[in-house]
């Protein structure tokens, strides 16, 4: 019943011409106050915010990855924090000011890393304008291009049952 009352609260305030939502009651457990900070430095499992001017500590929430924050530090990305009932700071999250590649479309992505893996169950293309690599899974390796070019520093080995020349 009570979330009943609740729900027709808020559906009346969609209506601009209905009254707003009351308070929560004095009963209410306080809630987290949430806020946004720069990352200064990420140090183990915490982090040190610049929190308006000054220097805090704070910790990761368990869902959060270290990576995407330090990322954050590096790109001035400002972070979502929440300020428990105990005044512990925690990091939520990092606000994501620039494009995500597999996500947004932009003019350029750098990705950096060791390795870097690619997987797809039946096909894997990577084109750009006329030129083309595609790999299938049955067994495929197909590029397209006017020219191609390969090159070995030591030994070029091609192997294959038969090789055919236009």
């Amino acid at each position: 019943m009570k979330r009943a009352k609740i729900v027709r609260e808020v559906e009346e305030t969609t209506d601009k011409s209905a009254p707003k939502l009351r308070a929560l009651p004095a009963s209410t457990p306080r809630l987290p106050t949430l806020g946004t900070a720069l990352v200064h430095e990420v140090v183990g499992s915490g982090v040190i915010l610049d929190l308006g001017g000054k220097l805090v500590a704070a910790m990761l929430d368990a869902s959060v990855h270290p990576t995407v924050i330090a990322g954050a530090c590096k790109r001035r990305e400002r972070v979502l924090i929440e300020r428990g009932e105990d005044g512990a700071i925690v990091v939520l999250g990092a606000l994501r000011t620039q494009p995500t590649p597999g996500i947004d479309a932009a003019e350029t992505f750098t990705i950096e890393a060791k390795r870097i893996s690619l997987d797809a169950g039946e096909e894997l293309s990577l084109k750009a304008q006329t030129a083309a690599v595609v790999l299938r899974a049955v067994g495929e390796v197909e590029t397209y291009a006017e020219r191609i070019l390969s090159r070995a520093e030591g030994v070029h080995k091609i192997i294959g049952r038969m090789l055919r020349l236009n």
